[in-house]
C-alpha cells in the first residue's frame, strides 16, 4: 500500500484545518450576536425615525414662516419707532 492511501490523501491534516476553521467561525458568530444585540438595544426604530422626520419638517416649516414675518416686523418697527 502506498503512503497516500494509508494517509487517506492527507485527511487528518484537512480535518484539523476544518476543525480550526469551525472554531474561528464560532467565535465570529458569537461576536456578531453581541453586535446585533447592541444594535437592537440602541438602534433607532422606524417609529423613531418617523418622529424625528416629523419634528424636522415642523421646525423647517416654522422657520420658513418666521422668515416671511421678519421683514414685515422690521418695517413695522421702523414705521412706529
Amino acid at each position: 500500500m502506498n503512503g497516500e492511501l494509508r494517509d487517506h490523501g492527507g485527511m487528518e491534516a484537512r480535518i484539523t484545518r476544518l476543525e480550526a476553521d469551525v472554531a474561528a467561525i464560532k467565535v465570529d458568530v458569537a461576536a456578531m450576536k453581541i453586535d446585533i444585540a447592541v444594535i437592537k438595544a440602541i438602534g433607532a426604530t422606524k417609529a423613531d425615525i418617523a418622529e424625528t422626520r416629523s419634528t424636522i419638517i415642523t421646525w423647517v416649516a416654522g422657520l420658513v414662516f418666521l422668515a416671511q414675518l421678519v421683514p414685515a416686523a422690521v418695517s413695522l418697527i421702523e414705521k412706529y419707532a
